[in-house]
């Protein structure tokens, strides 16, 4: 009599999680159509998009820093069926994704190479009390950092998931100049407050990688961190999983560097590609995949 089919792993030594992961979930009947939901994302979006402008100041430490790519580069629409279907192969105990060729994951160089984020330098940490802080108290420290202080409330859901996100409020307080008033002179300079030098690159990969380990034990459904690093990812990584890109005209030029200018740009240019949001066909082909398709 042959053996029941089990999802595993083989052994728990290693793979101790196993009773609180997604996968067991799904394999008792559980989470089957259930797909992730990001935190507020277009919310963002329209929160660094015109007609918003960003003040000269911020611009210059997102240059200063690397992270200004993100905003060149812009938005690109996510496949919540492949982001759901990736995350649920995600394993805490290993930081790997779990696939049927064996382990995977994202690494800094993925994070420089794709997006420019820099992977060398010191590491960027958040102090464990800003963890609790309310949302006064970051309005004070961005007072005292930037000069002025947030007007209309719905500053508050724009500027969350970039404090979700780990980064200096410094850096980000006046991206929207009409909702925060007339700016003064930031109390700091560049030779007050360093930017350089620091690992940005790392700190959204571990933010990226704390937020997945969170979310693939249990049920639950929201889910944050830089999705778009990880979408570009699989593009590269897997080939099933690779849209078209279609020819560009031959007055565009597109930089060869950060490799997600080359999707997002060419995408804009040729919108015939759509997300197809379907959870079945995106773990089948994980399912599937074989040695020579790596």
């Amino acid at each position: 009599m042959d053996a029941p089919i089990h999802p595993g792993p083989r052994t728990l030594d290693l793979l101790a999680l196993q009773p609180q992961h997604r996968s067991e979930y799904i394999w008792d009947g559980q989470l089957l159509t259930q797909t992730f939901r990001a935190r507020r994302v277009d919310l963002l979006w329209e929160f660094l998009s015109p007609p918003h402008v960003l003040h000269p100041h911020v611009v210059h430490y997102l240059e200063e820093i690397g992270l200004y790519w993100i905003i060149s580069i812009g938005w690109i629409q996510l496949d919540y069926a492949l982001m759901t279907a990736l995350i649920e192969r995600w394993r805490p105990e290993t930081h790997t994704f779990h696939l049927p060729i064996g382990e995977a994951t994202i690494t800094l160089q993925d994070a420089e190479i794709l997006y420019g984020l820099s992977a060398d330098g010191l590491p960027v940490l958040l102090s464990a009390a800003m963890r609790y802080y309310s949302r006064q108290a970051y309005w004070d420290m961005l007072h005292m950092l930037m000069g002025f202080m947030p007007a209309g409330e719905e500053v508050a859901f724009g500027a969350s998931p970039i404090y979700e996100a780990a980064v200096a409020p410094s850096i980000w307080g006046g991206l929207v100049p009409e909702h925060f008033g007339e700016p003064t002179e930031p109390p700091f300079s560049a030779s007050y407050y360093p930017v350089r030098g620091y690992s940005w690159g790392g700190a959204v990969i571990s933010y990226l990688y704390r937020q997945m380990c969170r979310v693939c034990i249990g049920t639950q459904r929201d889910v944050c961190g830089f999705l778009p690093l990880l979408q570009i990812w699989v593009w590269e990584r897997i080939l099933q999983f690779r849209p078209p890109l279609p020819q560009l005209p031959t007055n565009v030029e597109i930089p060869h560097l950060p490799l997600a200018h080359r999707w997002v740009m060419r995408r804009r240019l040729a919108r015939e590609y759509d997300a197809h949001h379907n959870l079945p066909l995106c773990r089948d082909v994980l399912d599937l995949l074989e040695d020579a398709q790596r």
